[in-house]
This record gives C-alpha cells, sequence and structure tokens, in this order.
C-alpha cells in the first residue's frame, strides 16, 4: 500500500470498503488504522463508508466474534455487555454513550 494513501486515513477507503462490502467480503471494525481511534468512530466510518449501520455494529460486534470463532450469545459463552439507551442501528452515535458496561461479568459503568 501506498503510505500517502495510509497516512491520509479512512478518507481514501471509504469506496473501498464500500466496494468490499456490496462484494460481501467480511468488513471488520479495529482502531489500528491511522488516524486511530475508538471501535464506535470506526463505526462511524463504516457507516459513512456506506455500510448499513447493522452490518456496522456488527462489523465491530458478532461478526467480528464469528470470524474469530467465538460462539456469540449463548448459555455459558464467554461475553462482555454494552447496553445503550437507544439503538445504535438507529442512532449511531449513541455508541459515545453506553448506560451499562459489563466486563468478564463485573459491572464497570
Amino acid at each position: 500500500m501506498r503510505r500517502d494513501l495510509w497516512l491520509a486515513g479512512w478518507d481514501t477507503m471509504l469506496s473501498n470498503v464500500r466496494a468490499a462490502h456490496e462484494a460481501e467480503v467480511t468488513v471488520l471494525a479495529g482502531t489500528d488504522s491511522f488516524p486511530c481511534g475508538t471501535v464506535a468512530g470506526e463505526m462511524d466510518w463504516l457507516v459513512r463508508a456506506g455500510l448499513p449501520a447493522h452490518a456496522a455494529l456488527g462489523a465491530a460486534s458478532w461478526t467480528a466474534r464469528a470470524w474469530l470463532g467465538l460462539p456469540g450469545l449463548a448459555d455459558g459463552a464467554p461475553a462482555d455487555l454494552v447496553a445503550y439507551a437507544t439503538d445504535p442501528t438507529l442512532d449511531p452515535a449513541a455508541l459515545d454513550h453506553p448506560s451499562r458496561i459489563v466486563l468478564r461479568g463485573r459491572v464497570v459503568r
């Protein structure tokens, strides 16, 4: 990859991400690209790229778990939990305002 494209960050990749999604390539969210940020911010970029909010949220959660070979929501499956007052597939900005966070079975917020 050209270094200048990497340094330009997401703005240069929006059409590629949209094309990948339309071609049914598994698109996942992460924070290891420039500019670095949060998974919520990454989901916002995926929506800007043209992914439906449901697919963008999945890229940060259930789709990523499935790709990693981890179980989804199932009895006895290890999982952390984040709850929101509003549905983040209807309002992706909700991801910046979780109302409850449970990590390793302990309430963090």
